[in-house]
């Protein structure tokens, strides 16, 4: 092992030390996800559509710079306060350490850039009992691994639960590391697998009822294990579980989310997603060769402001892309419908927003395709676009985009509104940076893009400029499948 390498390991090793009990020791950048289980059950824990939970929404961060990339998301669950909070402070927990490390290293070869992914999933939805499932990937040049954390959320008590605690104390934890030992065997180290609740931090059950108990990697076996899982038959295990253990099976097994855990959503007007549709006429027919003509873009949504923008936009009479993210575009469907009816156009933006760079070509290709099967389904077509997470990609990912009939999509105007909480300087730097032929790169994950996206409209219409699709953009442009367009340059 190198100096260089040995140094890295050491920094990852003293920081990323998490409240999981994760430690990251010395390993490859992360590898196709592959599971080490025990035989006789599925080790695929069960999830719920977070679309049938009524007012459910997302929150994203985003962070991107030369010292690191930053993606994440969490669900915030109507009538959950406590969980969302909870949620917040476990991302937090992860965001720390990985700060810590990735502005003490060495500059990367070749670029890279340390990335931190959080990605989430339901593991149960009832009337009372709500289960979420954080997945976090984490690469440091030369290391990398997956942290797995569940909680669960007791509607009656209002309390939010670790893991561990859907089993019986001390002593049904400490009869559940045996039984994990015995069906794990030689997969794993024996003596890591002790009953230590912070070890213990993601189990949820599968649809057979049968208890998945997950590790985070390098906490039980070698990082080349991959997600190490032990599946418990539901008959052997009741006998272990508490009484909220028994309640979190029963909501995992419920054959859809019942309804939120408060009778109505009481967000705000201007955080509330806006999802009536208006009645759009179809695109008028733009000649962007002789027209000033921009491309305004808005990345990593559906979210909570997304129905606002559109209500904006809609009022303006302009066009733009939406380049989703497949996590939050499963939980509003319901906003993919109104944009496409509307007039605009869906782009994927992948479906967890890793860094395409990182992953092998197989991986490019689900976490791609997975969207592109969400869009078609909620409005009826597939997008036609992509853009890789953080502009990130290589021939892998344009053979991938190829083979899908998607041409990837940059920009040539980032006016860094995920770092501006004033919206003031957004529709200035918008403004002031915009030109014929222009992408210009928005999100629509942040309440300041929303409030200022009326002055962009505004001021750019007194200009002169029209409102154009990315496919509007580049109607008369010879642009291939897996090609990269990012705007004309100089108008045209």
């Amino acid at each position: 092992m190198s100096g260089t390498r040995r140094r890295l390991t050491g920094l990852w090793h003293g920081a990323a030390a998490t409240a999981l009990g994760a430690v990251f020791l010395a390993g490859c950048t992360a590898q196709p996800s592959r599971h080490a289980a025990a035989p006789g059950g599925s080790p695929t824990i069960r999830t719920a559509d977070p679309a049938a939970v009524p007012g459910l929404t997302t929150v994203t961060r985003v962070r991107r710079d030369a010292n690191q990339r930053v993606f994440i998301g969490y669900p915030d669950v109507p009538g959950a306060p406590e969980l969302t909070k909870a949620l917040a402070a476990a991302v937090d927990e992860q965001v720390a350490p990985f700060d810590s490390a990735s502005t003490r290293i060495p500059p990367l070869p070749a670029g890279d850039v340390p990335e931190l992914n959080v990605r989430w999933s339901l593991t149960a939805a009832s009337d009372d009992v709500v289960g979420v499932r954080l997945v976090t990937s984490r690469t440091l040049g030369f290391t990398g691994g997956e942290a797995r954390r569940t909680l669960w959320y007791d509607g009656v008590t209002r309390t939010v639960h670790p893991s561990a605690d859907l089993v019986n104390g001390p002593q049904g934890l400490a009869a559940l590391t045996q039984r994990v030992r015995e069906h794990l065997g030689g997969q794993v180290t024996p003596e890591r697998v002790r009953p230590d609740p912070l070890l213990f931090s993601s189990m949820g059950f599968n649809a057979d009822g049968d208890l998945v108990v997950e590790f985070s990697d390098y906490t039980v076996a070698p990082g080349t294990a991959g997600r190490v899982a032990a599946v418990l038959k539901s008959a052997a295990v009741t006998p272990l579980l508490s009484d909220f253990g028994r309640r979190a099976r029963q909501a995992a097994l419920a054959r859809r989310p019942q309804a939120a855990l408060r009778p109505e959503t009481t967000g705000t007007p201007s955080s509330a997603p806006s999802v009536k549709a208006q009645s759009a006429a179809p695109p008028e027919p733009v000649d962007c060769r002789r027209a000033k003509c921009v491309a305004l873009t808005f990345d990593d949504g559906p979210g909570p402001y997304t129905g606002r923008l559109l209500d904006t936009l809609a009022a303006h009479g302009a066009r733009a892309t939406f380049f989703v993210v497949g996590g939050s575009a499963a939980v509003h469907r319901d906003l993919l419908r109104r944009q496409a009816a509307e007039g605009h156009e869906i782009g994927n933006h992948t479906q967890d927003h890793r860094d395409l760079e990182r992953l092998a070509a197989i991986q490019v290709n689900t976490d791609v395709q997975e969207t592109q099967l969400l869009v078609r389904d909620a409005v009826g077509r597939a997008p036609r676009l992509l853009r890789p997470p953080y502009g990130s990609t290589n021939g892998s990912v344009g053979e991938v985009a190829a083979s899908l009939g998607l041409v990837q999509v940059m920009w040539n105007v980032d006016v860094r509104d995920e770092v501006t909480s004033d919206p003031k300087a957004i529709a200035d730097r918008t403004v002031s940076a915009a030109r014929p032929g222009a992408v210009v790169l928005l999100h629509d994950t942040r309440r300041p893009t929303a409030e200022a996206l009326p002055r962009i409209l505004d001021r750019l219409a007194r200009k002169g400029y029209r409102f154009v699709t990315v496919s509007q953009l580049m109607s008369g442009t010879r642009v291939s499948p897996g090609d990269v367009f990012g705007g004309h340059t100089g108008g045209r």
